[in-house]
Formats: C-alpha cells, structure tokens, sequence
C-alpha cells in the first residue's frame, strides 16, 4: 500500500529542506577548506597575504548569503504561523532553543580563540625559543666538529705509519690500519690527483670517491684539509672528508703523496641537524610575517565563526523541521484516517520516540485497513453465500420455510410455492396463522418447535394433512366428504346394476386416497412430511423443510389395494372349478333319471349355477387385472430429479441409516411413468432398509449410470 506523504499537501516544505541541506553542505564544504587554509598559513604566511583580500571578500559574500538564507527561513515560518500549521510554534521553539544553545557556546569560544591567538603568536617569538634553537644549532655544529678533528688525528696516524713503510706495502698496510681506526674510506693519491692504492668497506662501490682540486690545493699549501660534505646520492647525507700530506724522506718534494679519509655522518645526527635548522629558518620566516600570520588566523576565526553561527540557524530550522516532519506526518495521517484514509504515514528509521510513534501509528492503520478490508471480503462472501443459498433454494423441489421468533414468515422458495400452490411474497412478515393453507396447522407447528426446544432435540418430523384451495383461491372443506359419498354411490350402484367389483374397488381406493380415480393427490387434502429445527444463532428463528408426499401415500394404498384383490381372487378362484363341474356332472347323470319337470328344474338350476360361476370367475378375473399395474403413460422425465426426490424424503426422515446417491451428472432424460417409476425407487429403499435392520450403522447407496447414450453404440 502507498505511504501517506504529508509533502504532497506542503511541496513548499520540501523545497525548503532541500535549499537548507544544500546550503549545509556547502557551509562544511567551506568550512573544511578554510581549516586547510589555516593550517598551510601556518608554514607559508606570505603566500596568504596576497591573497587577504579574496579571502575577505569571499567571507563578506558567504556571510550575507547565509544571512539571507536565514530571513527566508524567518519568513516561511511567520507564513506557516499565519496559516495555522501544524507544529508551527514547536518547530520555532525548537529553533530558537537550537539557536541559542550553538550561538552562545561559539561565541564564548570565538572571544577566547581571538585572546589566545593574539598571545599564542607572541609566545612563538620569545627570546627563549629563539635562544632554544641556536644552541640547538651550535649543539649539532659541535658534535660534527667534534668527528671532524677525530678523523682528523686518525689520518695523521695513519699518514705517520705510511711514511715509514715502502710505497710497494702500502695496500696491505693501507687496509690494515683502515680496519685498525674503523674509517670508512681511505685512498692514497698523488699531488696531481692520481690514485695510487684505495682501501673501503663499501665493496659495491666501483669508482672511489676523488678528492676535488680545491681539496688537494688546499692540502698541498696547508698540509690538511677537514671538511663536512654532503654525501653523494643521498638526500639530507652528510660525510667528513679528511686529506692530510705522507711525509717520507725517500719520496721526491715535487710529488708529494696525500691520504684521504671518508666517513660518513650517523643519519640520526643528520636528522636532527637538519631539523634544528629548518626550525630556526622557519621560525626566522615566521618573525619576518608575525603582523601577517595575526591577521590571517584572525580572519580565518572570525569566517569559521560566521559560518557556524549561520549553518547552525539553517540547521536548526532544518533540524526543528525534522523532528516536528513526523508529528506533521501523524497529525495528517490522524486526520486521513478520520475520513476513511487508512494508508500508513512514512516510516521513520530511527530507534527513538517518534520513529516508535509513527511504527505504531502505521501498525494501527494496517490493522484497521486489514479489518476493513476483511469485513469487505466477509460482506462478499456472505453475498456469495446468500446467493448462493437462494440459487439452491431457488433449485429446490422442497420447499423451504424461515419463521421468525414470532412465527412470521421472513423467506420461502420458489418449491414451498408449488407445494402450497400460492405465491407467498405477498404474505412474508405475517404470521403463519394468517397464511392461506398454512392456518390449518399453525398451531401444531408451534406446538413441535415448543417440544423441540423443551426436548432439546435437533429437529422434529411430522406429517400433515392440508386442505387444498378452490380454483377462487378459497380452501376446499367439504371435498372429503363429497368423495366418500360419491364413492358409496358408486359402489351400490355398479352392485345394483351388475358393474364389476373392481370398479367399487377403484373408487373406495380413490376415496381413501383423496383423489379422484387415476388423478392421484387431486382430492380435497394434500399430505406434506415436514421436518423443522431452530436456529442455532441465538434461536432468534426456525426453519421447515416440507415436500408433497400423496403421490407416494396414493401409490402404497394402490399397491396395498392391488394386493388385497390378487389374494381375494386367488381365494374365490379356487372353489368356482370344481363348483361348475360339480354342477353340470349332476345334469348330465340325473337328467335321464328324473321326470321331466324335475329335470327341467335340476337343467334351469344347473344352468343358474354355471352362469353364476362365470360371473363369479369374470370378477374374479377383474380382481387380477386390478392387481396388475395400470398401463404406463410414458414421457420424458429426469430420472435423476426423481430419485433426489424420493431420497430427499428419507433424508428429512433422518433415522439411523445414512443414504448416499451418486448420480450421474448429464444423464439423458428417459421415457417412464413419473408414478410407477416413484414407486418403484421407494420400494427399492424400502426393502434396503428392511434388509438392514440388524446392522449398526448401514449405509445404502442409491447409484444412476447411463449403460448406452444417445451417442454411444
């Protein structure tokens, strides 16, 4: 979900923050050089001089940009004052407090920084530090001239040595007493500066060291020469070099033979002469400048100075802006959510109170978007639900009644109206009592719902009688009693008349039944097997699931009917054979024997006899056709539809069976009798559950397949 952006109401803010860290930025960035200046001034004083006044002016330029900075910023915040932002006053408190507790620390350190550089620059050019540095000085001259005149007694030794031994010794000699006196280099030359045998320790140095010209004129005029040299390839390196005469009374005055020793100066007393007399030229440079240095470091102060009492104005706006940006934040998101805006503010990284703040805000407004967007999808899927519910309500051949706790009707399906033959929207938020055909058993209904609830049963199961309604739509009371005196009637009258015994039997049957002969159910009275529970959610109201069950009672009596006449035909068949042979024997053994008129009679009476046998056998023959099914009237019909039906009646019933049906969706209609077909499905659950009785739990299972489709072979 997108963050709610308190910015995208205020872009003039964000403008702002943005100007105000680039001006921090900048202000650091200035900063910094302004220390790097300072510290090369340090060595370097003249160099700055020259370029005070592009310092002064680059510090006059910045100061007034900051200070212009500064009013915009006083400015945009009177306007956010004018207009009544929130946080207004605690982003100006939080600046000035800000302000205040930077301005006051730098100044107090700006006035002392101003005193200590003033003295801090006089202090470096006291006459102590300067008297420190020449006798440092002197010290390191000292130590040189001190190796110097060493040196310098070795090679008189060694000069000595040499001039009491041939020349043709000299190397061997040369090399002893090098190692004798630990000299470094020492070589023999002539007058001229021709080398007659070296001696070093140096083994990698392939060209000895030559004294120069100047060096050997020296000697050959004073005898000696003792000098400090700086060393060859080494920077900061320093050598003494000693040239004295060998003085022998073999060797020829105009070719006089000099010994040379080198050694070189120990790196640390290099070192540190080298650093005492870099200190004493800088500090000399430095007396030179002391009125520039001054004004230089003062200058540097006094823009590092203006730099940070103007950054830390700009900061602390900018600082006051980030601390009050979140409660800004919340007091927008606060009111957001008030109209129905649950989107999260802006997260805030930091550990402290305000980011645990805006966490917490943002935890609740998720849970209250997660709640309204799960009430959303239970509000759609109890619309799913619901409409789902009235399509299989809708689908239903059982017709489904919801009573309210006053038992009002609140819904019925489109089944309960087929059933009851009347539309009854027009009757919902009445009482059952005032419903047409439902006033008949009113007050059994809510005399099963009141045992139900006293029992505390899951449900009830009865069976009612309905009266049905006459084509003006009033309720028909007297069809019973006209059926069973037309039926009577009937009967006397086919007896009278010589009609057949089965016809007196259709119409007792139709009597019984309610119905007409071969109109099952079209009597006066309707039969419905209902099954009724209380809602469980705080019994606020009760349901009824009821389906025409008189096709299925008139088709058990047609059968029970047709079972009486097959056995009372099969009782009275029995005698009738041997009653007429028995009759038409005594005729034919007695005729011949009696007089006429007695044979006459014993011929009219037999006769009688046979006749009525044949009667007798004619109805008898009419009680096995009655026992016989009618004849099928077939039509297309769902064979699937049916067998719910029927089920649905056993499944109402509840019971300590459990009947599964496993139809096959898309089953093609087939042509059967509607009746016959009912029947027979009820027989065969019938006899599944008989079967079944001593069985714990059973478990039947009624299965519809199509063995050859329209399009199959």
């Amino acid at each position: 979900m997108e963050a709610f952006h308190v910015h995208a109401a205020d872009p003039e803010k964000r403008a702002v923050g943005r100007l105000l860290r680039f001006a921090l930025i900048g202000s650091v960035v200035l900063a910094v050089i302004l220390l790097l200046l300072l510290a090369v001034a340090s060595a370097n004083t003249q160099l700055f001089e020259s370029q005070y006044p592009m310092l002064l002016w680059l510090t006059v330029g910045l100061a007034i940009g900051l200070f212009l900075l500064v009013l915009e910023l006083l400015r945009r915040l009177v306007l956010r004052y004018r207009r009544g932002l929130f946080g207004t006053r605690l982003m100006a408190r939080m600046a000035l407090s800000f302000t205040l507790m930077t301005v006051i620390p730098v100044a107090l350190i700006y006035l002392v920084s101003v005193q200590f550089i003033g003295r801090s620059v006089e202090s470096w050019f006291a006459v102590p530090v300067e008297r420190a540095l020449e006798s440092g000085l002197n010290l390191g001259r000292t130590a040189l001239d001190s190796l110097l005149t060493d040196l310098t007694q070795k090679a008189r030794g060694m000069a000595s040595e040499l001039a009491d031994t041939q020349e043709y010794d000299w190397p061997s000699t040369l090399n002893r007493l090098r190692d004798q006196v630990g000299v470094q280099d020492a070589l023999i030359a002539s007058g001229t500066g021709r080398i007659i045998t070296t001696s070093g320790s140096r083994y990698g140095r392939l060209v000895p060291d030559l004294p120069s010209s100047s060096a050997l004129r020296q000697a050959r005029i004073t005898r000696q020469y003792a000098a400090v040299e700086p060393a060859e390839g080494e920077a900061n390196a320093l050598k003494l070099r000693v040239i004295v005469a060998i003085t022998s009374a073999s060797q020829r005055t105009d070719d006089n033979r000099y010994l040379q020793l080198t050694q070189a100066v120990p790196s640390a007393m290099t070192d540190n002469a080298e650093a005492v007399e870099r200190g004493r030229r800088d500090f000399q440079q430095l007396q030179l400048s002391r009125t520039g240095l001054k004004r230089i470091f003062s200058i540097t102060l006094t823009l590092i100075f203006l730099l940070t009492v103007f950054s830390a104005v700009a900061a602390s706006f900018l600082l006051s802006g980030w601390l009050t940006g979140p409660l800004s934040m919340l007091a927008a998101g606060t009111r957001a959510v008030a109209e129905g805006d649950y989107r999260p503010v802006k997260d805030y990284s930091g550990r402290d109170e305000l980011g645990l703040l805006t966490q917490s805000f943002n935890v609740m407004t998720r849970q209250l978007e997660d709640a309204r967007m799960q009430v959303e999808r239970n509000q759609r899927e109890l619309e799913r639900v619901n409409a789902r519910l009235e399509s299989v309500l809708a689908n239903l051949t059982a017709g489904v009644l919801v009573l309210d706790s006053d038992f009002r009707l609140t819904l019925a399906n489109a089944g309960a109206e087929r059933i009851l033959g009347l539309s009854l929207i027009e009757h919902l938020d009445k009482a059952i009592a005032d419903v047409p055909r439902l006033a008949a058993v009113a007050a059994q209904i809510r005399t099963a719902f009141n045992e139900q609830a006293a029992a505390g049963a899951a449900s009830w199961q009865r069976q009612f009688v309905l009266p049905r309604l006459a084509p003006a739509g009033e309720t028909v009371s007297g069809a019973a009693g006209d059926a069973a005196s037309g039926a009577t009637g009937a009967s006397a009258a086919g007896a009278a008349s010589g009609t057949s015994a089965a016809s007196a039997f259709r119409a007792f049957d139709s009597f019984g039944a309610g119905g007409a002969p071969g109109e099952p159910g079209s009597g006066a009275e309707q039969t419905i097997l209902a099954r009724g529970s209380i809602l469980p959610e705080r019994r606020v109201g009760y349901v009824i699931v009821f389906d025409d069950i008189t096709e299925v009672i008139s088709a058990q009596r047609a059968v029970a009917w047709a079972e009486v006449a097959r056995r009372l035909a099969h009782e009275i068949k029995n005698p009738l054979t041997p009653i007429q042979l028995a009759a038409e024997r005594m005729q034919r053994k007695l005729a011949d024997k009696l007089p006429a008129p007695d044979a006459e009679l014993l011929a009219k009476n037999s006769q009688t006899i046979v006749n009525q046998v044949s009667a007798l056998k004619l109805m008898v023959d009419e009680f096995r056709d009655y026992a016989r099914l009618p004849a099928a009237q077939l039509a297309p019909l769902d064979l699937n539809a049916l067998a719910d039906d029927v089920l649905r009646l056993y499944a109402a019933a509840g019971g300590r069976f459990a009947i599964h049906a496993r139809l096959e969706p898309g089953l093609p209609p087939v042509m059967g009798d509607r009746t016959q077909l009912r029947q027979l499905i009820h027989n065969l659950v019938k006899n599944a559950v008989e079967a079944t009785e001593r069985v714990e739990r059973p478990e039947i299972e009624v299965i519809t397949e199509a063995l050859a489709l329209p399009d199959r072979a």
